[in-house]
C-alpha cells in the first residue's frame, strides 16, 4: 500500500491541477499551435502527473512521530559507494532469468530507479530542446542528475529539517540509476512525437474553422472560470469569517457570500463589453464576426455562460431552472446552428468566427456598408 499510495496522490492531485490549469494552457496552445490538439493535450496532463509522482515518491509515506524517534535514535549513514547495488542483488539470491530482475528486490529497485526518470530525459530533449540529439542527451543527462541529487539531498535533510534526522537513506546508487533513466529518456524521446506532432505549427496564425469541438471547448473554458473563480472567492471569504467568527454579526456571512456569488459573472461583463467576446472565446480565439452594439453584448452576456453564472448566484424561486435552461439552450444553439455561432449569438444575429480572420471580415463588412 505504500508504494501505490504516492502514484493515487499524483494521479488525483495531478487530475486537480490540470483543472485548474486547462484555460491558460489552452490559450497557450492556440496562439503557439494554431490549436487545441488531443496529443498535446495528453502529454501536458501525464506530465503533470509525472512532476507530482516524483514528489510523493520522494516524500510519501510521511513517518509517524515514533517512527522518526526511533530513525533519530539509530541514524543511517549515507551510501556513498558507487555500484553497492551489485552486492545487494547478490545477497538477495542473484539472477537466475529475465524474470528475477523484477523478483529480486535489489534489481527490481535499481530499475524502478531508472524507469523513473525515462519521462524527464524525453521531455526535456523532445519538448524543451525541440528533438536535437547532442544538446537533448546533455541537458537530458544534467537535468536528470540535477533532480535525483535535489531528491537525495530532501532525504538526507529530512525533507529540509523539518524533520529532526533522515527517513530515507541518501544513496549514491539512486544518483546513477536517475541519471542513466533521463539518458535513456534522451534516446526514446522520438517517440513523444507520436502524441505532440511539430512543436508548433508554422500557420499558427492562419484562420481555422470554427467546429462544433472548438465551440464546446470554449464554453467549458467559461463554467470553468466561473466556477473556480466563484468557489475560490467563497472559500476564502467563509474561512476569513469563520476566523473571526465572534465578532460577525448575524446574518452579515450570507449576505457578504450572496453578494460575492455574483462578482465572477460581473467581470464576464466587463469582458463581453470591453472585448466584445467572453474568457471562454477568447481562449480558443473566437469572436463576433462584426463589432456589435452594445444591446447585442448584454444580450449575448445574459443569454450565455454570463446569465448562467448569474442565475445560479440568484436567490430568486426559479434561478436554477432558468441556469439549466441556459445550459441546454446554448449546447442545443451550437448543435443546431450550421455556423456553430450558437443560442445566444443567433438570437442577436451575429456570427461567430476566428479572431484572426476578424480584420479582413470587418474590412469587407465596412466596404459592403458603402
Amino acid at each position: 500500500m505504500d508504494s501505490v499510495w504516492p502514484a493515487v496522490v499524483a494521479l488525483l492531485g495531478g487530475s486537480v491541477l490540470a483543472v485548474v490549469g486547462l484555460v491558460p494552457w489552452a490559450a497557450l496552445q492556440y496562439r503557439r499551435r494554431g490549436e487545441l490538439g488531443l496529443g498535446p493535450a495528453i502529454l501536458a496532463f501525464l506530465t503533470v502527473v509525472y512532476a507530482l509522482a516524483l514528489v510523493t515518491y520522494t516524500l510519501l509515506p510521511l513517518p509517524d512521530a515514533s517512527t522518526v524517534e526511533a530513525l533519530c535514535r539509530t541514524p543511517s549513514s549515507p551510501q556513498l559507494r558507487p555500484f553497492t547495488f551489485l552486492a545487494d542483488i547478490a545477497k538477495e539470491g542473484g539472477l537466475s532469468g529475465p524474470l528475477s530482475i523484477v523478483t529480486n528486490r535489489a534489481s527490481a529497485q535499481v530499475v524502478f530507479n531508472v524507469i523513473l526518470f525515462v519521462p524527464l530525459g524525453m521531455l526535456v530533449r523532445q519538448v524543451v530542446l525541440r528533438g536535437r540529439l547532442a544538446a537533448g542527451v546533455v541537458a537530458g543527462g544534467l537535468a536528470g542528475l540535477a533532480v535525483s541529487l535535489l531528491i537525495e539531498f530532501t532525504q538526507l535533510t529530512g525533507d529540509w529539517f523539518l524533520f529532526p534526522c533522515a527517513y530515507r537513506l541518501f544513496d549514491v546508487d539512486d544518483l546513477l540509476a536517475n541519471t542513466a533513466g533521463a539518458l535513456l529518456g534522451t534516446v526514446l524521446a522520438p517517440v513523444l512525437v507520436l502524441l505532440t506532432g511539430r512543436r508548433a505549427d508554422r500557420d499558427a496564425g492562419h484562420p481555422r474553422p470554427v467546429t462544433l469541438r472548438r465551440r464546446l471547448f470554449g464554453m467549458l473554458c467559461d463554467a470553468l472560470v466561473l466556477t473556480l473563480v466563484s468557489g475560490t472567492l467563497a472559500s476564502v471569504t467563509a474561512l476569513g469569517l469563520a476566523l473571526l467568527e465572534p465578532g460577525v454579526p448575524p446574518g452579515l456571512a450570507p449576505l457578504v457570500l450572496g453578494v460575492l456569488a455574483f462578482v465572477a459573472p460581473a467581470l464576464q461583463l466587463v469582458l463581453v463589453l470591453r472585448t466584445r467576446r467572453t474568457i471562454g472565446e477568447a481562449v480558443v480565439r473566437l469572436t463576433p464576426s462584426t463589432p456589435p452594439a452594445l444591446w447585442q453584448r448584454l444580450v449575448r452576456w445574459a443569454l450565455g455562460s454570463g446569465g448562467w453564472a448569474a442565475a445560479l448566484a440568484s436567490p430568486l424561486p426559479g434561478s436554477g431552472t432558468g441556469a439549466t435552461l441556459l445550459v441546454l439552450a446554448a449546447l442545443v444553439g451550437v448543435l443546431a446552428t450550421r455556423d456553430r455561432r450558437g443560442f445566444a449569438s443567433a438570437v442577436v444575429r451575429l456570427r461567430v468566427i476566428d479572431d484572426r480572420a476578424a480584420p479582413a471580415e470587418n474590412a469587407a463588412d465596412a466596404i459592403d456598408s458603402r
